[in-house]
């Protein structure tokens, strides 16, 4: 995944309520891993939930932005470090419990495989996974107009997903879970709410627009926009944020499943 500052600061702001259907599975004794942790937001939620929380990312300027969150709020049980998700810098059996947010339905076939299985290999027998993925079908928003339909679809173009079905990931969690040798016992979906009043949608059409700005010069680099249409998604943020009854509700499924105990 690519980072960037404008993506570093939209989760920053975001990681309020991702880990809430987790929690009550977790204890004060575990010791938990956040795969694809970026700046860290996420990550934070788990101080005071679990006894260690450890954040692994592969770009190294989202981990300083986490080392940096860490020293001013003075987690002292949270760590990060820079490693690939397909290959964990972990021993067998580290960890009760795995979490993914907004990882996995950015993988191809073979990603998703290796990842899974050095979850399933640094987690100890019984222990916990949990994934909180995106489903394109679940998205609520209004008004649905051309250019904020070619927004979104700028983003995906962005993130490279290796099929179109990528953007319903979020409703076969279990079954990936399953066909990967874990145990699904739980699952739900949740709405991440960009459109509660009207602060809430200026910053809504302010994260997407600096979103698309900062984005735009490698996507008309590798060919994958032109200028015209960066111009017409930037344009149709500004129009959707002048609408007092605009609604942006972004769907997120959830899934918790056990690895197996033998």
């Amino acid at each position: 995944m690519r980072y960037n500052s404008a993506i570093i600061d939209f989760q920053r702001k975001r990681g309020g309520d991702s880990i809430a259907f987790f929690v009550p599975f977790l204890t004060r004794d575990m010791d938990l891993l956040d795969v694809g942790c970026g700046p860290g937001t996420i990550t934070a939620g788990f101080a005071d939930v679990v006894r260690t929380g450890t954040g692994l990312d592969l770009e190294p300027k989202a981990i300083a932005a986490a080392n940096q969150m860490v020293a001013t709020a003075g987690h002292a049980n949270l760590g990060f470090v820079v490693g690939d998700m397909t290959s964990l810098p972990f021993e067998d059996g580290s960890f009760d419990a795995v979490f993914f947010h907004a990882v996995l339905y950015h993988l191809d076939a073979a990603k998703l495989r290796q990842t899974l299985a050095e979850a399933l290999r640094v987690l100890k027998p019984g222990g916990l996974i949990a994934t909180r993925d995106a489903d394109a079908g679940g998205n609520v928003i209004y008004p649905e107009t051309s250019g904020i339909l070619l927004s979104l679809d700028l983003w995906q173009r962005w993130y490279e997903h290796s099929s179109s079905d990528a953007v319903y990931f979020g409703r076969r969690q279990g079954a990936v879970l399953r066909s990967h040798g874990f145990v699904p016992v739980w699952s739900g979906a949740s709405h991440v709410n960009h459109s509660a009043d009207a602060p809430t949608r200026r910053e809504t059409v302010q994260d997407a627009k600096r979103s698309l700005e900062s984005l735009s010069d490698g996507l008309v680099q590798r060919g994958l926009a032109d200028r015209q249409e960066i111009e017409t998604a930037l344009s149709a943020w500004d129009r959707w944020g002048s609408d007092p009854d605009a609604v942006y509700l972004r769907c997120r499924c959830e899934c918790v499943a056990t690895a197996p105990r033998v």
